[in-house]
Formats: C-alpha cells, sequence, structure tokens
C-alpha cells in the first residue's frame, strides 16, 4: 500500500444549471433539483463537451448540502462518457468548498481507461453553474 498516494490532474470542467424543482420538507432535508444546460471540459488526454442532460440532486441540510450528480460527456472526437459522482457543498474554515468523488463509464477504446480510475474534484460555484478540478490516483 501506498502511504502517500499522488493525485493527478484529469481535466477541468464547467457546467451551466438551471434549477427545475424543489422539495421541502423531505425527512432527508429540502431538495433542489438541477438540469444541466451544457458546458465543457478539457484536461491532457481528453476535452469536449458537456451535453445538456443529467442532473444535479442536491440535499440541503442544516450542515451543508449533498450532491448526486449524473453527466453525459462528448470528446471532441464523438465519443461519449458517462460521468457520475456523490459530494458535498459547505463551509470551512468560512470558505465554500465542494468535494467530490466519482466514476465513468466509458466504451472500449481510447477512452477505456477511465474505468478504471476514480475521480475525485474540488469545485467552486460560479455565474450560473459550477467550475470542478478533477483528479485521480497515479
Amino acid at each position: 500500500m501506498t502511504a502517500n498516494p499522488a493525485l493527478t490532474p484529469l481535466l477541468t470542467m464547467e457546467i451551466a444549471v438551471e434549477q427545475l424543482h424543489s422539495i421541502a420538507g423531505t425527512p432527508s432535508g429540502d431538495r433542489q433539483i438541477f438540469g444541466v444546460r451544457g458546458g465543457h471540459f478539457e484536461g491532457a488526454r481528453l476535452r469536449g463537451q458537456v451535453s445538456a442532460w443529467g442532473g444535479d440532486c442536491v440535499t440541503r441540510t442544516a450542515n451543508g448540502s449533498l450532491l448526486d450528480v449524473r453527466l453525459l460527456l462528448e470528446t471532441d472526437d464523438g465519443v461519449p462518457l458517462h460521468l457520475r459522482y456523490e459530494g458535498r457543498a459547505g463551509q470551512r474554515d468560512g470558505a465554500a468548498r465542494i468535494e467530490i468523488g466519482g466514476r465513468f463509464d466509458a466504451p472500449a477504446g481510447r477512452y477505456g481507461w477511465l474505468n478504471d480510475i476514480l475521480v475525485f474534484g474540488l469545485g467552486a460555484q460560479i455565474g450560473g453553474g459550477v467550475r470542478y478540478e478533477l483528479f485521480h490516483f497515479a
């Protein structure tokens, strides 16, 4: 076992979203459902567009928000990739912070290596959406 695993940058991604529904008073907390309007991603080994498909289910609790997200990405060479991640948004040391972990489903071929990694990321809200820096273990 590696004592200090190294994180390798994977990609930067910006996602535009719009709020679709709110469901207040569930046993888990208040829910907000966001639809994905699109976006883009770029990294050393892949780049492309975030499709206007998918969603972000945010459950707001007294301690922050829980995220459950599914996205459809399309690489510049036309390969569809499914990205699913969960995470947490809240305050840490007085600053807003979004932390996520997830995985890809990719077809065999050029991007098949994505199926063998877990991704981790830090995000921040930007006008109309979110920007993430994603990493994986080297």
